[in-house]
């Protein structure tokens, strides 16, 4: 299987993306190589990804499941926006355009599972990323189903339906405070009861979206706009509490502190419409500090 890519695809900037930490346990990049496994209706399936040419080669190593893989990496990698929209409406902020130049086609890598994006940004809450990374791991190795090719293991996540029959005092051997161990189960139990479905969520306006997830406990203003951004290409969504989007902006503009909030607010009249894209510019430049 094979994916035509748009002509504005950075494919060297996605995979050091992908591969900015050791500990990542959801995928796996092996000599340009991509490898990925999900459960997609109580099925394990693992995929690779090669890119070539001006188009990703897709092998899927077990399992079949062609339909939903395509769809899966056209939504992880953003491949149907057009990024032209995105350089062009932030053309006059100096700064920001010139961070577009120079990871031209770097698409927004997203997590097209909404859950995956809300527990994400729930572990990450309050503590550093090496941190949040290992809690992740240990929550996919101890919770999340397993496929092994080669000699090497592959995790997918966890559904919300095998997280929601957990109690707290399951998750504290490995290190998760309590609170943030009852906001993941708040969230599983969300999406097993049906309270969020996110096909559904995409038909309600930006706004009803946020409300519904801020009223789960656990869920606020930054996880909310993180995950609207992440998951349902809400690209104007807003993390501006994000703590990594204050040092880049005070990186890249040579600023002598971090931003304020009502700063950042202002800042990004010039990203309207596509804050969430600009967040996520900012974001990959703090890979060139972390090196």
């Amino acid at each position: 299987m094979t994916i035509q890519l748009p002509e504005e695809y950075n494919h060297n900037e996605i995979l050091r993306f992908l591969s900015r930490n050791e500990k990542e346990s959801l995928h796996t990049v092996k000599d340009q190589t991509i490898f990925k496994a999900l459960e997609i209706d109580d099925e394990m399936v693992l995929f690779s990804i090669k890119h070539q040419d001006n188009v990703l080669k897709i092998s899927n190593i077990t399992g079949r499941k062609e339909k939903e893989i395509r769809t899966y990496i056209e939504g992880w990698f953003d491949l149907k926006t057009d990024l032209n929209h995105f350089y062009k409406s932030i053309k006059n902020d100096k700064i920001l355009s010139n961070l577009c130049t120079k990871y031209h086609g770097l698409r927004m890598v997203g997590m097209p599972d909404l859950y995956e994006s809300l527990v994400w940004s729930i572990i990450g809450q309050q503590i550093n990323l090496s941190f949040a990374y290992s809690l992740k791991e240990r929550l996919v190795k101890n919770f999340g189903k397993s496929i092994e090719y080669q000699g090497e293991i592959f995790y997918a996540l966890p559904k919300p339906k095998d997280l929601a029959k957990l109690q707290v005092e399951d998750f504290l051997p490995f290190q998760f405070s309590r609170s943030k161990a009852q906001y993941i189960i708040n969230v599983s139990k969300a999406f097993a009861e049906g309270d969020l479905v996110q096909e559904e969520l995409k038909k309600i306006s930006f706004e009803e979206i946020r409300e519904k997830l801020i009223k789960i406990k656990g869920v606020g203003n930054w996880t909310a706009n993180y995950s609207m951004m992440k998951s349902l290409k809400n690209y104007d969504a807003f993390p501006v509490e994000d703590v990594g989007l204050h040092n880049a902006v005070k990186n890249q503009y040579g600023l002598d502190r971090k931003p304020t909030i009502p700063e950042l607010h202002e800042m990004a009249e010039n990203w309207k419409h596509w804050r969430g894209y600009a967040t996520f510019y900012f974001w990959h430049s703090l890979l060139e500090t972390d090196k």
